[in-house]
């Protein structure tokens, strides 16, 4: 199997962590190897830790790019975070449906598949891959991609290595999805994943919700050579769960454990 990857997403961990370069050193020395969604005020200092800068957040949440009459002005903002993130070397820009608001999945499919052709040529240019996700609906209401086939057909229409997904274990799970089955099926489709339990976010861990127990070596033994990105919101001290969440994952990789 491929070696295990961590990740954290700064907006989970940093505002409870105090001074940015000891939150960094300490990922940094907790085994960690990259960070998500990272400001670029800290650009700087999260790779004097030694840490890789894996993503930034596009717009469209709820005005998204499942609608052409958003199109005329979130295209160019999504340009705009593509070309940033290539010429600072960040590989992926996030991605996401925006609002259903009674509007039928394969509409909002089609829809995107148009805006998402349209930045492609941007996106091999700065060598950034466009990363789509999916959310739950409780967490944000009327989200239309609110589950794992959404954004696989999607993939699969625009057919182009520059668009891939950012799978949140947490998000699909929450929404009834069989996420070991989905990933592994989807397995070429996905760049990245997000981890959490559920319904809570918080870490995952055994006896959680999620069985990462089985899921994370069931992943791992089908190739998935991507990162595990912690996305979860700690109940106390940040540093020390993401200390736990990692030993558990990493267990669980390197030994199966409760299979």
């Amino acid at each position: 199997m491929n070696p295990m990857r961590f990740s954290a997403a700064d907006w989970a961990f940093l505002p409870r962590s105090g001074d940015p370069g000891a939150y960094y050193d300490a990922l940094k020395g907790l085994g960690y190897d990259g960070v998500e969604m990272v400001d670029p005020s800290r650009w700087a200092r999260a790779r004097s830790a030694g840490l890789a800068i894996l993503n930034l957040s596009g717009p469209g949440k709820e005005k998204g790019l499942n609608r052409r009459e958003h199109h005329a002005e979130l295209l160019p903002q999504l340009r705009e975070v593509v070309a940033a993130a290539g010429e600072n070397g960040i590989p992926q820009v996030i991605i996401f449906s925006g609002a259903r608001q009674g509007q039928p999945d394969p509409e909002g499919v089609a829809n995107c598949r148009r805006g998402i052709e349209a930045l492609l040529s941007d996106a091999e240019r700065h060598r950034v891959t466009l990363t789509f996700e999916m959310f739950n609906t409780y967490d944000h209401p009327d989200y239309q991609a609110d589950h794992g086939a959404y954004g696989f057909e999607l993939v699969r229409q625009v057919g182009s290595p520059w668009l891939r997904i950012v799978y949140d274990i947490y998000h699909m799970a929450r929404m009834g999805d069989v996420c070991a089955r989905d990933i592994t099926g989807n397995l070429p489709a996905i760049a990245h994943l997000h981890v959490a339990d559920t319904p809570r976010r918080d870490r995952p861990r055994p006896g959680g919700q999620v069985d990462y127990a089985s899921m994370v070596p069931t992943v791992m033994e089908a190739g998935y050579a991507g990162y595990w990105g912690m996305e979860f919101l700690p109940c106390g001290d940040p540093i020390g769960e993401l200390a736990q969440a990692r030993a558990w994952l990493l267990r669980a990789g390197e030994r199966g454990i409760g299979r």
